[in-house]
């Protein structure tokens, strides 16, 4: 499964090279955690912030958020469309589209219900 991965700028220094753009393979079939993991989310592949607090949204190719990172937590937390198989996210053959919304220091806790409310 071929990734384009993009994540926002965190300062004007980072705008250089903006989108901070990727393609990775992975083996077909994983799921969105262990995607994650294998593309280095959160760490190596986002910048540490200073103060040791950033929150980050991953989105699919049509803006869906899929999960919540944050650098002071261990791992991803899913939002509910991001527990469906993350090969779904493409057209058959095509690639998986994945950008990381900086979300500054805001609340990830706060930023996770927020996304994880039912739509009205």
């Amino acid at each position: 499964m071929r990734i384009l991965l993009t994540r926002d700028s965190v300062a004007a220094g980072d705008d250089a090279d903006a989108p901070h753009g990727a393609t990775v393979d992975l083996p077909d079939g994983l799921d969105l955690p262990a995607a994650l993991t294998a593309l280095g989310l959160p760490r190596p592949r986002l910048p540490l912030i200073g103060g040791g607090r950033a929150t980050w949204v991953v989105r699919d190719a049509d803006g869906s958020p899929l999960a919540v990172l944050a650098q002071q937590w261990p791992g991803p937390r899913l939002l509910p469309a991001g527990r469906e198989p993350l090969a779904g996210a493409a057209e058959p053959g095509a690639a998986v589209r994945l950008h990381v919304e900086y979300r500054r220091q805001r609340d990830p806790d706060a930023e996770y219900e927020l996304l994880a409310r039912p739509a009205r």
